[in-house]
């Protein structure tokens, strides 16, 4: 027979239950309605490209070779380089893409390190007709993700651009932590059930840099607002989180032997003491060189786009002279 304290304290787990029932359905439903405003307010720019069981986004304009392939920041996707890329494609093919689970990409595994996305890159590149070799060009996180794509597919990489990129060992030491990369990753399932269930969409907050952009048109730069804000990148962001993996992917990377390499570098970053990381970054290729964006914070992407562009033009204009 059931005790008057153990039916009180059924009928309590039961309604605990019934509101955690109740919530949970609130919130896919809040996180459904969520994603169709998203594609609604953004439709796709690109098209999507399948990998093997998923897609990726990828956008293209220009014509002539090598074709130049940007690599974005982490929580910033491929639509961040949409003015600098207009100037790119007057010169040659130049493509920016969405990792996973970024703007118009599907969600990929996790942990997504930066070899799982130098592979997707590949596969993408490969799926879109896009021949090599490619100048790629990343920025900061993507600078990890290109030189990882440069020890798996030598082959295929051209030359390269970093961006105020990470140097491993002084990353690995806390000495650029500007990202909370330590904070390692969740695993898969707890990321897609906060996801679905809308928790991340309710802690969804302002744009990560502060900075809007040069080059873009009112239109352009509220989509790229609405695009850093959706809950699914920061969700993919986590996913990328096993950082530690990342360096030692990076570590054993190697170099790029004779083909060209420019480091660009802001005046803050070259500065500090991780300006002496940015010169030993410069060696890892004969054709290497370090210059040092005059006027400009860590987001020279965003603060100094002409400097990105006339670096492009410039390894260009060397590639087709000396293939």
């Amino acid at each position: 027979m059931q005790t008057p304290e153990k039916a009180r304290i059924g009928g309590a787990l039961a309604a605990i239950a019934l509101v955690l029932t109740v919530a949970i359905a609130v919130g896919i439903g809040y996180e459904q309605v969520g994603r169709r405003r998203d594609r609604e307010r953004f439709p796709r720019i690109g098209r999507p490209v399948d990998i093997g069981g998923r897609t990726l986004n990828i956008y293209c304009s220009g014509e002539g070779s090598p074709a130049v392939v940007l690599e974005s920041d982490a929580l910033e996707p491929g639509y961040s380089w949409v003015s600098i890329q207009k100037q790119i494609a007057k010169v040659t093919r130049a493509c920016w893409y969405d990792r996973a689970g970024y703007g118009w990409s599907d969600p990929g595994p996790s942990p997504h390190t930066s070899v799982r996305s130098a592979m997707d890159l590949h596969e993408l590149l490969r799926g879109a007709g896009l021949r090599p070799p490619y100048l790629l060009v990343g920025d900061r996180f993507g600078s990890l993700n290109v030189r990882v794509y440069n020890r798996l597919y030598q082959d295929d990489v051209a030359g390269m651009i970093l961006v105020d990129p990470i140097d491993e060992e002084e990353e690995r030491m806390g000495m650029a932590g500007r990202v909370p990369f330590h904070l390692g990753y969740p695993p898969d399932l707890v990321l897609r059930t906060v996801n679905r269930i809308g928790l991340m969409r309710l802690l969804q907050h302002g744009n990560r840099r502060g900075t809007a952009p040069k080059g873009l048109t009112d239109d352009e730069r509220a989509r790229l607002s609405g695009l850093e804000r959706e809950p699914k990148i920061r969700t993919a962001f986590l996913a990328e989180q096993g950082f530690s993996a990342s360096l030692e992917e990076v570590r054993s990377a190697g170099g790029l032997g004779n083909r060209p390499l420019i480091l660009l570098r802001s005046e803050d970053s070259f500065e500090s003491p991780s300006g002496s990381g940015a010169a030993k970054l410069a060696r890892l290729s004969t054709r290497g060189r370090q210059m040092v964006v005059q006027g400009s914070g860590h987001d020279i992407q965003y603060e100094a786009p002409e400097a990105v562009v006339a670096s492009v033009r410039e390894v260009v204009e060397e590639l087709r002279r000396n293939p």
